[in-house]
């Protein structure tokens, strides 16, 4: 089956590394065939600029990333009522099968009239949970073998009930393989999807790098098929008095399911060394509620939505906030005592949020700090250390921020 986990990527901080730049006009062909996005791009009045580079380091390699995706995957959304569902293959194997298609064109251009597709993410539970909230029992059948109870749950519940549903289907185009991601909104669903998030982003910290003196890096990006988190590294630096420096971040991350869609949020780091070593860096990234400049939910109309990117001037409110909190560390007397709290919630972390990490996690936190930059680089090399599995990194980073600025 496909890999449909996140991944995540660092880019590099040399200025003369090879990333192609990328015109405007050909970055908004991301979404030339998104009417949600041709809208954007109207109400933006793009066209005014279209002809000029986005100078955001690394721009192009991600571009070429999600042309990548957009290459490898079809996502259609499928109305369907559950009377024309069904369940299973004939081996058995667990499926969601779609056996009217005669109403959609993207299938009906591929000649079919039903499809089988393999849940994937929370879909298998959306679909169950549709269903008088059976989605645990559903899973405990399912996980024990007993497939037969399920589909004659399924079929007695036919005769009692009935939805219909926009099932997101992904369509694999190299492999010719069809995946159900989720179940979404009959009534008001706009689709903010990925490319329409990137193509926001660039161009909405293109205009900011035009209008005053900050510019901006991709420094990195966690994403799948249907998700992406983007991490544009800012230059404006503020003085921490006896540590370092602290460094604005702003994150654009866009979820194409869930309700909240595209979102800008606020986060810093802190830059430190002690004075024999290479500078180091630690991520500070609160929860959303504190950390947020601006979002866009599925439900939002177009128009409404580019009146609510102007709120991208929260960001200095935002990071003024952040700022104020990260000079608390500087009342940090007992660094051991700091330590300790993230190893105590280390200890009591589940399995989803640590992985099979915990173990190298406190192998780590064993080090010594006798001095807050003793603490900072101890907690700077977990985050380097987790930063290939994206749950376990964000997890840590709300960890860290906790234990560090919260003292909790």
């Amino acid at each position: 089956m496909n890999n449909f986990s996140k991944k995540s990527i660092w880019f590099p901080r040399n200025e003369d590394a090879q990333d192609p730049k990328v015109k405007v006009a050909d970055l908004i062909k991301l979404i030339d065939s998104n009417n949600i996005g041709i809208d954007l791009l109207r109400l933006m009045k793009v066209n005014t600029f279209e002809d000029e580079y986005i100078n955001i380091p690394n721009a192009g390699s991600l571009v070429a990333i999600q042309k990548a995706i957009n290459k490898k995957y079809h996502k259609e959304d499928l109305t369907s009522s559950s009377n024309d569902i069904s369940l299973f293959t004939p081996d058995g194997k667990f499926t969601i099968n779609f056996n009217n298609l005669n109403e959609n064109e993207y299938f009906q251009s591929l000649g079919l009239t039903s499809i089988s597709t393999i849940p994937i993410h929370s879909a298998q539970a959306n679909f169950f949970s549709e269903l008088y909230q059976m989605d645990r029992y559903a899973a405990k059948l399912l996980n024990n073998g007993h497939q037969s109870i399920v589909e004659i749950n399924w079929e007695l519940l036919q005769q009692v009930t009935s939805f219909t549903k926009n099932f997101r289907i992904l369509h694999d185009l190299q492999d010719n393989k069809f995946y159900v991601r989720a179940i979404t909104s009959t009534s008001r669903y706009y689709n903010y999807d990925n490319n329409i998030a990137i193509v926001i982003a660039l161009l909405i910290l293109h205009n900011e790098m035009k209008a005053g003196q900050v510019k901006f890096r991709l420094a990195s990006c966690e994403y799948n098929e249907s998700y992406i988190r983007m991490s544009f590294e800012s230059s404006e630096k503020t003085p921490l008095e006896g540590v370092g420096y602290v460094k604005n971040y702003i994150e654009v991350s866009n979820d194409e399911i869930r309700r909240e869609a595209v979102r800008f949020s606020g986060a810093c780091s802190i830059a430190f060394s002690d004075g024999q070593n290479a500078e180091e860096e630690l991520f500070i990234d609160p929860k959303e509620v504190k950390s947020k400049i601006l979002s866009i939910r599925h439900n939002v109309r177009p128009n409404t939505a580019t009146k609510e990117l102007a709120s991208i001037a929260n960001s200095k409110d935002i990071h003024a906030e952040l700022f104020k909190d990260i000079t608390t560390i500087k009342n940090i007397k007992k660094p051991e005592q700091i330590k300790l709290l993230l190893l105590q919630k280390i200890e009591k972390a589940k399995r989803e949020d640590v992985g099979n990490l915990k173990g190298e996690i406190q192998k780590i936190l064993q080090q010594s700090a006798s001095n807050i930059l003793q603490l900072l680089s101890i907690f700077s090399k977990i985050e380097v250390f987790a930063r290939e599995d994206v749950a376990v990194a964000e997890y840590l980073r709300i960890a860290i921020y906790e234990v560090l600025i919260k003292r909790k």
